[in-house]
Parts: structure tokens; sequence; C-alpha cells
């Protein structure tokens, strides 16, 4: 099942790439083979991005929680791998953009020692369960004994 934050993202790359296409068409009548190579690059990369590279980015994303570390995975032609003990985090910043219960634009930057680590499109339930498991472990893990 695709996330709903994809649907949005390539929802909003083809009404883009349509609106351009139309103001080529509109602005650039008089000129027909500048206007007919603007029309194709408009819809080859609209159809790059939305329907190849967007859903490579989410199928190949992938983040793991355990107790004491989290770790993320992703990228497209490049994959990138990060790894943060979680008793390295010093805080957390939660980013919710408007509709994001319902689309998934939900984010996690996790700042720690000497970096960051963002954690991307997240569903409103696993942005709550993350967000609440890495802030209690704060509370409760290693750094609380000290």
């Amino acid at each position: 099942m695709k996330p709903a934050a994809l649907y949005a993202i390539e929802t909003a790359v083809f009404i883009l790439a349509g609106a351009l296409a139309f103001l080529a068409y509109r602005y650039l009548g008089s000129m027909k083979i500048l206007m007919y190579v603007l029309i194709g690059i408009f819809a080859a990369a609209a159809v790059i991005f939305g329907a190849v590279a967007l859903p490579l980015y989410f199928r190949r994303t992938v983040i793991y929680l355990s107790s004491d570390d989290i770790s993320i995975n992703t990228g497209i032609f490049f994959y990138r791998r990060e790894h943060m003990k979680l008793s390295a985090v010093q805080y957390l910043t939660s980013v919710t953009f408007p509709l994001g219960g319902l689309l998934g634009f939900n984010f996690i930057i996790a700042h720690g020692l000497g970096g960051n680590m963002i954690l991307p499109f997240l569903s409103k339930k696993d942005f709550d369960e993350i967000f609440l498991q890495i802030d209690s472990r704060g509370e409760n893990g290693s750094r609380a004994e000290e």
C-alpha cells in the first residue's frame, strides 16, 4: 500500500507539470518547436519524478527502532544508512505539516552528539510511537541515571 504522502506529492507533481505545459501551450503557440519541446520536457520530468523516483524513495526508506538505537536506510541511486544510539540523542524536534495526520507529512529530527537524523514522512501513529519511545528513553534511560 502506498503512503498518502506519496499520493499527495505525485498529485502535486502532475498538477505542476500540467500547469507548466498549459502555460507553454498558451504563451508559446507562435513558437511551435519550442512549445512542443517544453511540453515534452515537463511531461517527461513529471513521469520520471512522479512515477519512478518518488516510489523508489518511499519503497527504499526503512526505519528501525530498538530499545537502544535507531537506524534509517534510504536512498534512490545512492543508498544511505544512518545509525544513532538513543543514549546519544540530546533533544528531538517534531515537524508536522497541515493535514499531517491524513497525508503523513510528519517528521522527527533527532539531534544527537555531533549530528542530526531526520525521520521523514511518518504516519501519525508511527510519529507518535517513535517520538514517545525516544523521548521516554531520555527520561527513563541511561541519561536519567547520571
